[in-house]
């Protein structure tokens, strides 16, 4: 369907944006806390991953096989006690996992899952083979992050800062703060990419997606995974019933929370029981292809994925480097109080690992793509010094320009990251790097006083708003994504990669100042695109 008709079921959807927790999930089925959802795609494999309510074997029907699950009690998605109870579901579910394998590559296929008498259906198209694409001729992916689900978000409306140009100009005067709340935003973010996605696996091109980390805003908190799954696989949304999801931590899954008092202190902040909290909680939701890491924790922190001709090597960056140190990603957290983190820096495993699979992926001619949550350039205020006081960040990203070195020997183009929570794009050291922070948290500012001399666009100075009244006609900061497109270039063999910076538009009610009646899918004008040589179309071995 084009977007045109996603319009006015876009605003359907915004009619419920705003309920409560309870009312919002009244239509979930009954027996299911998230709907099925699809992991770890393979050219011959799926997993299709569930929760319930009960203890019960559930069975997944597809390509004429049924399996049944074996369930086990998610304990590690407990509540802690200082939720809301109001926003609380009870007991913890059961996780379902079921592998599906012996499919075709690049093929799709209807599958059903029953749980407790009730059936709920969708379609899964597994990954091209390494170094091909599917028979549509390409494939595709979408890359955002700092979607910071919380039930919370569904009132809250970021502050809407004016591009440069219109600064002091004829600006609504109710223009202070974005049209919509953040809920909408990323319910919006995700009906662009779900009809983008239907568009391209009904062309023959297979889709995967990747959120580049801050899924929830406290990864300690319970309500809010909950709310991630409203969106991805619940009574917001299934995109990921139908799109394989792939993610990788960023600071906010580590944070229990608000820091409590006593004598619950401990669930919240930065702490070793906070953090490895939430850590289980993102191990308990995610599979990945094995990493070989020798201490089990890191499993599924960082990973790779073989898309077609594409290699997506993501990197755990949430608390790196020597404490309290210029390398230091996490001035909030010792690293002797979370060994279950990976480090990243030179000589740690993770490192090592990195280098093993650049050279494997660049051996094997494959388009490689890297994604880490935190940005190494930035106009934010992630870009200042690491450290602690008004000066510094304590989550700065600066630390991973340490990566350029390694990522250019190994030809590496493009890095996506999203800590910034904005749309930017830089150029240093021969890579490009996507800060794609837009998916459905606040929409921040460039940090007064801060120059990133790699720029190459942001959206608050080069996307100037356009204003007709009390219209928004073009222009400005929004939320959206990334979508990377690769397709098979004519004659040669080899393959052409678009990068396409996404946003949805809120289209304005030129009667009702600031009311929205529907949305468009629009680009910044910040497309990138490269060609790359032929690569081999063979079998690549598991990643160690």
């Amino acid at each position: 369907m084009s977007f045109g008709r996603l319009a006015s079921a876009c605003t359907c959807l915004v009619l419920v944006a705003c309920v409560p927790a309870g009312a919002a999930d009244a239509d979930v089925a009954r027996a299911f806390r998230v709907r099925p959802y699809l992991l770890n795609p393979a050219a011959d494999a799926v997993t299709v991953r569930w929760f319930s309510e009960q203890g019960t074997a559930g069975t997944v029907v597809c390509n004429d096989t049924t399996l049944t699950s074996q369930p086990v009690l998610a304990r590690d998605l407990d509540y802690h006690d200082a939720e809301p109870i109001d926003m609380q579901h009870g007991s913890p579910p059961y996780l379902h996992s079921v592998r599906i394998t012996g499919l075709e590559p690049a093929t799709s296929y209807p599958y059903a899952v029953t749980q407790d008498g009730e059936t709920l259906k969708a379609v899964l198209t597994t990954a091209p083979r390494p170094g091909e694409v599917g028979r549509g001729g390409g494939v595709r992916l979408f890359l955002y992050g700092d979607s910071a689900t919380q039930p919370e978000s569904r009132d809250e409306r970021g502050e809407w800062i004016p591009s440069p140009s219109m600064r002091g100009g004829p600006r609504p005067d109710w223009a202070k703060q974005y049209p919509v709340d953040q809920t909408t935003a990323y319910r919006m973010n995700l009906a662009l990419m779900a009809a983008r996605a239907a568009e391209s696996l009904r062309a023959g091109n297979p889709v995967l997606a990747c959120v580049l980390g801050d899924l929830v805003e406290n990864g300690g908190e319970q309500r809010d995974w909950d709310e991630f799954w409203r969106h991805n696989a619940g009574s917001f949304g299934t995109f990921a019933s139908r799109v394989p999801l792939a993610a990788l931590p960023g600071e906010h899954d580590l944070c229990g929370g608000p820091t409590s008092s006593e004598p619950l202190r401990d669930l919240g902040g930065y702490s070793g029981v906070a953090t490895l909290r939430a850590a289980r909680k993102f191990a308990t939701y995610f599979e990945h292809p094995a990493n070989g890491a020798t201490d089990e924790r890191h499993e599924g922190r960082y990973w790779r994925i073989d898309f077609g001709p594409v290699t997506l090597l993501a990197l755990d960056t949430s608390n790196g480097g020597s404490d309290d140190t210029v390398d230091d990603t996490n001035h909030v957290l010792d690293r002797k109080d979370a060994p279950h983190v990976p480090d990243y820096v030179p000589g740690s495993e993770q490192y090592a690992w990195l280098e093993r699979e650049l050279a494997a992926a660049r051996d094997r001619g494959a388009i490689t793509l890297v994604a880490f949550h935190h940005t190494p350039y930035t106009s934010s205020r992630r870009g200042l010094p690491p450290g602690s006081g008004v000066r510094f960040s304590e989550h700065s990203g600066a630390p991973l320009r340490a990566l350029s070195g390694l990522l250019q020997e190994h030809g590496v183009r493009a890095v996506f990251t999203s800590h910034g929570d904005m749309y930017e794009h830089s150029f240093a050291d021969g890579i490009h790097f996507f800060d794609v922070g837009i998916g459905g948290d606040v929409l921040e500012a460039p940090h007064a006083g801060l120059f990133n001399d790699k720029q190459i666009f942001v959206a608050d100075d080069h996307a100037p708003e356009n204003w007709d009244g009390d219209t928004l006609v073009s222009g400005g900061k929004h939320y959206g994504h990334v979508e990377v497109d690769v397709s098979r270039t004519d004659g040669d063999g080899g393959f052409t990669v678009t990068i396409t910076p996404v946003y949805a538009f809120p289209v304005l009610d030129p009667a009702r100042p600031g009311v929205v009646t529907g949305w468009e899918r629009r680009a910044y004008e910040d497309v990138f695109t490269f060609d790359v040589e032929a690569a081999p179309a063979a079998d690549t071995p598991a990643a160690p």
